[in-house]
């Protein structure tokens, strides 16, 4: 089981960056823009569905358990997980760029929806709200973008662990 979430987990952390690399250079920052819980609850139910299929097909003779399912589904969200936050971390501190956009798309956001954040959180919300962003650290970041990808992963192995259960 755990081969085949380290090997899957490679595939599922190589199709995160790409995704990450053509999406901020386009100019879609990842940390900003919501479309990319999509893009991982893709990638991670593309992937634990081969992953699964493998290990019930090649290696476990047609049965699958639902544990089973939702221990490889863990195996390639961990270590996929794990590869991103060290990808996160490198490009982070190789490209300052990347906070800095990060902080002013996400102030630009929050100015833009500004009359419809203070009416249902208040001024003083809105105030601290913008702080939050100026003080944002690439720590930060790392840890925002590595609980999405564990959540999404969280998400959507149940799922198939139950679609690809037994025969």
């Amino acid at each position: 089981m755990k081969n085949v979430g380290l090997q899957y987990a490679g595939v599922a952390a190589f199709l995160m960056i790409i995704v990450f690399l053509v999406s901020y250079y386009i100019g879609v920052h990842p940390f900003v823009e919501m479309s990319h819980l999509f893009f991982d609850l893709f990638i991670y139910g593309l992937v634990i569905f081969f992953a699964l299929n493998e290990f019930k097909k090649v290696i476990n003779e047609g049965i699958l358990h639902f544990w089973q399912g939702m221990t490889i589904g863990f195996f390639v969200n961990i270590f996929s997980c794990g590869i991103y936050v060290i990808f996160l971390f490198l490009i982070l501190n190789l490209d300052e760029n990347i906070l800095n956009s990060y902080q002013q798309q996400a102030v630009d956001f929050l100015e833009i929806k500004s009359v419809q954040y203070i009416k249902s959180f208040g001024e003083e919300q809105y105030q601290n709200q913008l702080e939050t962003i100026q003080e944002t650290t690439i720590l930060d970041l790392l840890l925002i973008g590595g609980l999405k990808k564990f959540i999404s992963a969280m998400l959507i192995t149940p799922v198939f662990s139950i679609m690809k259960r037994k025969t």
